[in-house]
């Protein structure tokens, strides 16, 4: 991808965020992903749907993806953190969501941000592979309990 694609995707979603809360009864065909609004994750990219999130479009699949990413890395980064409100069950405003992805986006560095995601999606991959892998130990350490206590 070149600097000249990278930096016009950052002036056009700068300008054009559409993010809208999720609603069950409508269908999704354009290029979409969702965030998650409630709980201590909000504000989680996720690629389908629960009662409690936004959706995200994009235009095409690889502003798709870069939005994605970015959203996945100030969740991990608790940007969203600040801006939780609820005492009990705590959410985040749309307005506020926006906000934050909008002050990370002037904030990027397309060479940087491309490297990054490329990284972070790296990185998930490991984190998926060793969560199966510990799946695979707790379930084999429960067999072997239930055939030792047999």
């Amino acid at each position: 991808m070149s600097l000249w694609a990278v930096l016009n995707f950052l002036s056009i979603t700068m300008k054009i965020l559409k993010i809208k809360t999720y609603q069950m009864k409508n269908v999704y065909t354009e290029n979409h992903f969702f965030i998650l609004s409630k709980g201590l994750n909000a504000g989680k990219p996720m690629e389908k749907p629960c009662p409690n999130c936004f959706v995200m479009f994009a235009k095409s699949e690889e502003e798709k993806n870069r939005l994605y990413w970015l959203c996945f890395g100030l969740w991990q980064g608790n940007f969203f953190r600040p801006f939780l409100t609820g005492s009990v069950i705590p959410f985040i405003r749309l307005d506020d969501l926006k906000t934050v992805i909008h002050e990370a986006l002037s904030k990027i560095n397309s060479t940087e941000f491309e490297k990054s995601i490329s990284v972070m999606q790296d990185l998930q991959k490991h984190h998926e592979n060793i969560s199966k892998q510990l799946e695979l130990i707790r379930q084999t350490k429960k067999s072997l309990m239930h055939r030792i206590l047999k």
